[in-house]
């Protein structure tokens, strides 16, 4: 077994040093044998699945016979051993290609080898942490993955338009790839082209590699699209793992929180859309990460990263930028304490507003001088049917049970009883649902799960909140007072401006959580000072108490999310 922890650990370095890169590697690998929907699954694919799911039981088997008995392996018993596992194998392959639900069986396919993984890995105590985020970051991988392939990109999306008109995200990836250009005209004119065009043009390019390149057909090119989502997707859980890493934070103080995050709905829908929220929060998450980096070594070198994180993230999508006053309380708070050296960090300040206004701002500034277009542009939908209302103050506190029942967003257009009104209500409900789920989304009876996830949900997001102002001041955290400032900081911003922006445009549609997705970092960073603060220093039964309570309450969060995407797969 010490060989095994040896390659183990071997394996774990050499990803360590490049994860984003393998990451990318795997889904750009998957697509070619999916294209990102299951229906594009070519019978070579399946075939090439299966023998790979046949081949490694059956090598790994030789290779423990031989090792088990020196080399010198009793051939009948190895013929044996081979033959069962052949016979297991065509059997296994057998119902996978002829069921009706074969992203179940890449789930299982996926997840159940992590699970083995972990297992053989158990008595390595050294290196428990690693092998466990490890099965986390495959499993929720494996849980996203099979979202993608069971969504198309026409399917619970947002803004999609369409690939064959100027409008909406589709039209405008469509007409980058075209033109071989920005739009060159008002931005206004067209649904969603003031966006920013860093999202966009990353997507063009992608289809023009498959299509021109690589001679893909035109459906198969835009649907792979969402491996480009999928990819974006796996790298902010990495950016997760490396600040929960950061801050030293090990053991449930790492596992828990980190499972919190790569499981939540949020971004497991987000997997699939393609439109540019999920590049603009990978890019804000990882602007996170290099500021608290920038914290613990405030120098040049560490200080330009920030800004191009912020400035591609604005390029993405322009309300990434609602990270910048955190950032900049940080640069204020490290240039009054080491004011003896006022020069060199205003020289630092210098460099980073040179690096990150071009990206960021280059695109609202063009559109300015030529269209006079406002800088913070939105279109304004008006007296819409999705309208609730200017009293923000009532809709903030209205928590009339009504609104729980059923726990899917509300939307009168699709036949319920009235819009959803209560931000607060309603973040809630479309971070684990969007706007697109309901009862009739799942097959019958099983809404119970989906009902479960939410209660669940609804505790452990009020429990953050909680944390987020308590743990502020405690002083024996692992968590510096500069992070703490940071975060909560952050968080009240970001309120702050998703309730002006439900005021200014009171519609269901604009109370959605993608909007503020980032935030998710700011609970799971309070539940990993929780859990420090519980598993260190004199253990009491109130702290086993209540870091069993959590662990468990987490744990069934994270069960109860792959279980309904899952049955949303199955009924799909």
């Amino acid at each position: 077994m010490q060989n095994i922890y040896k390659r183990m650990n071997k394996f774990y370095d050499a990803v360590g040093a490049h994860p984003f890169w393998c990451a990318f590697l795997i889904c750009v690998g998957l697509t070619p044998l999916c294209f990102g929907a299951y229906q594009n699954i070519t019978d070579a694919a399946l075939m090439m699945i299966c023998l790979v799911y046949i081949a490694v039981p059956c090598s790994g088997a030789v290779y423990y016979l031989k090792k088990k008995s020196g080399g010198k392996t009793d051939k009948m018993s190895l013929a044996a051993v081979l033959a069962g596992l052949l016979i297991a194998g065509f059997a296994v392959a057998k119902a996978f290609t002829s069921s009706q639900h074969k992203v179940i069986w890449i789930f299982a396919g996926i997840a159940l080898p992590a699970l083995l993984l972990r297992g053989l890995m158990m008595k390595d105590k050294k290196n428990s942490d690693r092998h466990t985020a490890l099965m986390i970051m495959v499993i929720s991988f494996a849980i996203k993955f099979c979202y993608v392939l069971y969504t198309s990109v026409y399917t619970r999306q947002h803004d999609m338009g369409t690939f064959d008109t100027d409008r909406g995200h589709a039209g405008y990836i469509e007409y980058i790839l075209k033109n071989r250009a920005l739009p060159d005209f008002d931005p206004r004119t067209k649904f969603q082209f003031y966006q920013p065009p860093l999202h966009h043009t990353v997507s063009a390019v992608w289809i023009y590699i498959c299509e021109e390149i690589f001679g893909v057909s035109r459906n198969f090119a835009r649907e792979s699209l969402q491996m480009l989502m999928l990819f974006y997707s796996a790298a902010v859980v990495i950016i997760v793992y490396k600040l929960l890493r950061h801050f030293g934070f090990s053991g449930k103080a790492l596992l828990v929180p980190l499972a919190l995050f790569a499981f939540h709905p949020s971004y497991i829908l987000s997997s699939g859309s393609i439109n540019n929220d999920q590049l603009a929060c990978l890019l804000t998450v990882l602007a996170i990460l290099l500021t608290m980096r920038w914290c613990k070594t405030p120098t040049t070198r560490n200080i330009i990263p920030i800004a191009l994180a912020i400035g591609f993230a604005m390029m993405a999508k322009l309300n990434a930028g609602i990270i910048a006053p955190a950032v900049a309380i940080m640069f204020l708070w490290q240039f009054i304490k080491h004011k003896d050296e006022y020069v060199k960090f205003l020289k630092q300040f210098a460099v980073f507003g040179l690096v990150v206004v071009p990206p960021a701002l280059w695109w609202q500034i063009k559109n300015k001088l030529l269209y006079n277009m406002s800088y913070d542009y939105v279109p304004n939908v008006g007296m819409s049917h999705q309208y609730v209302g200017d009293d923000i103050f009532g809709r903030l506190t209205d928590f009339n049970p009504k609104q729980f029942s059923p726990v899917f967003e509300n939307f009168i257009q699709y036949g319920k009883d009235y819009d959803e009104y209560n931000p607060n209500v309603a973040i809630l409900k479309n971070s684990l649902f969007d706007e697109f789920l309901d009862s009739s989304s799942f097959p019958g009876g099983t809404t119970f799960i989906p009902t479960i996830l939410f209660w669940v949900a609804a505790l452990l997001a009020i429990a953050a909140v909680v944390l987020t102002f308590v743990l502020v001041f405690k002083k024996d955290t692992k968590l510096p007072a500069y992070a703490k400032v940071f975060f909560v900081s952050y968080w009240t911003v970001s309120m702050y401006y998703f309730y002006v922006f439900c005021y200014l445009y009171p519609n269901t549609c604009t109370q959605n959580f993608r909007y503020i997705s980032p935030l998710l970092v700011v609970g799971v960073v309070q539940y990993a000072m929780l859990f420090d603060l519980l598993e260190k220093g004199e253990e009491t039964r109130l702290k086993k108490v209540c870091s069993a309570t959590l662990t468990a309450a987490v744990s069934l969060f994270c069960v109860l999310s792959v279980a309904t995407y899952l049955l949303l797969g199955w009924a799909s």
